[in-house]
């Protein structure tokens, strides 16, 4: 278990990770949003520090078309602007359906707000993003014997 303020393995960030999912899950309040893709981009950080993982298997991880989304979600919020070279992707927020939070020609009644990123491909709810991205850590960390 973590100490106060303190995640010391990359399991106990990538359990960080899965509870700000099932809060989204719950909740698709942007804060929620936020908290769950800067988690799950910085899980690597703890990753690093056990120097055990070859660099180019977590360049390849990072390569990936959802981590690559993961970063502009996570990087976009924190930063605003991101740097030359990012990529930039386009994000959509469809409103909540719920009486007195309804927009005429928006909403579709009886949907919850919901967060989408898009690429030249595909157009992803960012909780079905969120999944994929626990999926792929809990398969990188199963690879390497985190």
């Amino acid at each position: 278990m973590a100490k106060f303020f303190e995640y010391s393995t990359p399991r106990e960030i990538f359990e960080k990770e899965k509870r700000d999912l099932q809060k989204l899950s719950q909740d698709t309040d942007i804060d929620n949003v936020f908290n769950f893709f800067v988690t799950a981009y910085h899980v690597v950080d703890y990753v690093k520090v056990l120097n055990t993982v070859p660099a180019d298997d977590i360049k390849d991880l990072y390569a990936e078309p959802d981590f690559r989304k993961c970063r502009y979600i996570c990087n976009k919020s924190k930063h605003r602007t991101l740097d030359k070279g990012d990529d930039e992707f386009i994000t959509y927020q469809r409103p909540s359906a719920a009486l007195g939070e309804c927009i005429l020609g928006e909403s579709v009644l009886g949907l919850g707000r919901a967060y989408f990123i898009i690429d030249e491909t595909e157009q992803v709810d960012v909780l079905d993003l969120g999944q994929r991205i626990i999926d792929r850590w809990e398969a990188f960390f199963n690879t390497h014997g985190i």
